[in-house]
């Protein structure tokens, strides 16, 4: 029971992602002929006082038979990890690195990632006055999905794309190839941690992004959702019913105080990538029952679309502790009738 949708938790073993992980973006490797993951991590010598609320640190990668049992993949790097903070104690991404999305572009694989360096927020919250917090998004590049180039950006330290002066940070990118361009949708967080919002950019050479408007919703706010929208990932529409050409999965924020900011994973539908209805009025994914690694939180949702069944993977975690307890993950959920009122967590045997 506690462990029901868990499909990859904490290593067991000395390595870049002994501690924490999340962030999974799952794809399927035609020319290694299996599915591969990559997530985000931290291990267990990670400096505690850099961004100590996220997971973020290194990137890892794991792969896959059936999209549901895992195994990692030793990566070239300390730790068996695929990238790394750079070098240079200079560059925006100095300190720690986290997935954003990772899709087969142009013949490679381009991943749109998150890092932050010592840097501190200005004039914010407390809890985001740590080294690490003000983030920034940059590319890579990549022809096996485990050696990886940076693409240098235009904006500050060399990211490709900064921070405004209102927010804390810009972080949890995500991709979508439109005909000849890319439509980059990122969040960012004003800086007393109020509201998530969601920034739009398109670009046609990687170099060049210019805003885009959106999202913008048919209807007010709902209840669960009153903090904003965390992350999210777009895909063509696969549902039968709901209409719309485009299916959003995100992310949403519960700004009520009796929630503690619970997160819960929602969607909505468009024509156009700009005006989006709700799919339901309510989440099809909530936090699992008390005492399952996922009773806190469910969030970074990915959602993989097959000709059996919709799949879908998240984040979880949890505020409980007892032994054994992996204390937070990346989970997978199945719908076989390919409806979102139809995922049912996976269950492994684990003996």
């Amino acid at each position: 029971m506690f462990e029901r949708g868990l499909v990859l938790g904490p290593s067991e073993s000395a390595r870049c992602d002994d501690f924490r992980l999340g962030g999974a973006v799952v794809r399927r490797d035609e020319r290694a002929s299996c599915w591969r993951m990559w997530y985000y991590c931290r291990s267990a010598t990670f400096p505690a006082g850099v961004a100590p609320a996220f997971g973020s640190g290194a990137i890892a990668t794991a792969v896959s038979d059936d999209g549901v049992n895992w195994r990692r993949e030793m990566g070239p790097l300390a730790g068996g990890a695929v990238f790394l903070p750079a070098e240079d104690p200079e560059a925006f991404d100095s300190t720690h690195v986290g997935t954003g999305d990772v899709i087969w572009w142009r013949d490679r694989w381009l991943m749109a990632y998150f890092g932050g360096s010592s840097e501190v927020p200005a004039a914010a919250k407390e809890m985001y006055t740590h080294p690490g917090y003000l983030v920034r998004i940059g590319l890579a590049e990549s022809s096996d999905g485990i050696h990886w180039t940076r693409l240098p950006g235009r904006a500050a330290r060399g990211a490709t794309v900064d921070v405004d002066e209102k927010s804390v940070y810009s972080a949890f990118p995500s991709l979508l190839a439109l005909d000849d361009d890319l439509i980059l949708h990122y969040t960012s967080v004003d800086k007393l941690g109020r509201y998530h919002s969601t920034n739009l950019l398109r670009s046609s050479d990687l170099e060049s992004w210019q805003p885009v408007p959106g999202p913008i919703f048919e209807r007010d706010v709902l209840p669960h959702e009153s903090a904003g929208i965390v992350n999210r990932d777009i895909v063509e529409n696969p549902l039968s019913e709901g209409g719309g050409r485009w299916l959003m999965i995100y992310t949403a924020r519960d700004g009520r105080p009796e929630t503690a900011e619970r997160r819960s994973i929602c969607a909505a539908v468009s024509d156009d990538l700009v005006h989006w209805r709700h799919h339901s009025p309510l989440p099809f994914l909530t936090v699992g029952p008390q005492g399952a690694w996922d009773s806190a939180g469910v969030a970074s949702p990915k959602l993989v679309v097959t000709q059996e069944d919709l799949r879908l993977y998240y984040y979880g975690w949890s505020n409980e502790s007892y032994s054994g307890h992996p204390g937070r993950g990346i989970g997978c959920a199945i719908s076989k009738q390919r409806r979102l009122d139809a995922f049912r967590r996976v269950c492994l045997n684990r003996e």
